[in-house]
């Protein structure tokens, strides 16, 4: 017997898995959007093309296209 949201944990763990994010200057974003309930029901979001980049300040890395902040040094 499989439990819904065992399943679907399962299923995030696995992409998790896959996925790397960007966290490092010059990296690829990679991020996906967060789910939105008004998107159609087999809709399937694209990780983000941006490139990691320094902030104005210089104090930390953030994506040039979400904006997303990296777990840098």
């Amino acid at each position: 017997m499989t439990y819904t949201l065992d399943h679907k944990s399962r299923l995030l763990d696995e992409h998790h898995d896959r996925h790397e994010m960007g966290h490092e200057e010059g990296e690829t974003c990679g991020r996906y959007p967060e789910p939105d309930e008004d998107q159609p029901r087999r809709f399937r979001p694209k990780p983000c093309d941006g490139v990691m980049e320094l902030d104005v300040c210089g104090c930390c890395v953030c994506c040039s296209v979400c904006g997303e902040i990296g777990f840098g040094d």
